[in-house]
């Protein structure tokens, strides 16, 4: 068996490089190396982008907000984890504040009462079919209803599975249980 010396590869004496030599290829490799110009278009592309980031208007940066926020609750529902945080209220909460609206203002662009809005961010009642329906005309279908509906069913989920006490009250209700185990 012949011996091979690891130090060489296709000519190179790799014992003679440096660290940082060695570091900058094979860490982090350049497919091809900048010429002075390729390095200043690609400072200045970036520049660019900096600078239109920055100067986004208003209405620009509420936008990607709110997309950042339908990504978010469409990863949760997509996902096998409850997360107790994520809630219904959770989402309509940061759907208000990602806009930078007041609860009162909100509550008159979807024609519900203060009070009630407050009680669906806190999370003390539940949605109306026709609440969640505003919400998707309110956004202009950028979340769907079925989103919505979604996170209430994935609270509505834990809540059966974990509720012992809704078991203990139900099991009153029920009698000549069946005999055989699954």
């Amino acid at each position: 068996m012949m011996k091979t010396n690891r130090t060489k590869i296709e000519g190179t004496d790799f014992s003679k490089l440096t660290g940082e030599q060695l570091a900058d290829a094979f860490v982090f490799p350049a497919d091809k190396v900048l010429s002075m110009k390729e390095k200043k278009e690609e400072e200045e592309f970036w520049a660019a982008r900096r600078n239109q980031f920055e100067n986004r208007t208003h209405k620009q940066k509420m936008y990607s907000r709110l997309l950042q926020l339908k990504f978010q609750l469409e990863d949760y529902i997509n996902s096998n984890q409850y997360e107790e945080a994520f809630s219904f209220g959770f989402f309509l909460n940061e759907y208000v504040s990602r806009q930078d609206k007041k609860d009162k203002d909100f509550a008159v662009e979807v024609d519900v009462k203060p009070a009630v809005l407050s009680q669906y961010i806190n999370n003390h009642r539940n949605p109306t079919d026709e609440f969640i329906i505003r919400l998707e005309l309110h956004s202009n279908g950028m979340i769907p209803a079925i989103s919505w509906f979604k996170v209430m069913q994935k609270d509505k989920e834990h809540e059966i599975m974990t509720s012992q006490k809704l078991r203990n009250e139900e099991s009153k209700h029920v009698k000549n249980r069946l005999g055989f185990a699954y």
